[in-house]
């Protein structure tokens, strides 16, 4: 059984990036989206047109200075591997409470269309924020360029 991490959010997060659960490679580090081949934080800083950097606390304190915050669709599941279709017998987090606790955040942007699939079946009576699904930044995904990834992402985050 795979367990997502905590949210990392502040006071101040108006956006969530939300995956399906950690890789695990992702696990293995204990940081979001850790796989080197993940496009995620090189995307991230590249919609703000700056420099990627390598330290993964700094990279969390880029994002979070934006007002973005990360965490994951689903808080349980079993799979082996680290792709979403391997995904079973899964529990959600709770976003009800999630969001009572920050109204601050306006914006759920997912990171892959099965994330937000899994959230919407689960929630569609609940959507006082924004769904946003942005091009996947996996490895998996590579009918996209990084390129047209990175267009993507600008265009849908309005930056």
């Amino acid at each position: 059984m795979k367990t997502s991490f905590q949210p990392l959010i502040t006071n101040q997060t108006h956006s969530l990036f939300l995956g399906t659960l950690p890789s695990e490679k992702s696990l293995d580090k204990q940081q979001y989206y850790a796989h080197p081949q993940n496009k995620f934080w090189r995307l991230f800083y590249a919609v703000f047109n700056k420099t990627y950097e390598e330290n993964y606390l700094k990279r969390i304190e880029f994002l979070q200075e934006k007002g973005f915050g990360l965490w994951d669709v689903l808080h349980t599941a079993e799979r082996e591997g680290s792709l979403d279709t391997a995904i079973k017998n899964y529990e959600l987090n709770d976003f009800e409470g999630l969001l009572k606790k920050y109204p601050s955040i306006k914006q759920l942007y997912f990171t892959s269309k099965q994330a937000y699939l899994w959230y919407y079946k689960h929630y569609k009576n609940n959507l006082e924020v924004a769904l946003i699904v942005l091009a996947s930044p996996s490895p998996a995904n590579a009918r996209l360029s990084y390129e047209q990834k990175l267009e993507d992402w600008k265009l849908k985050m309005k930056l």
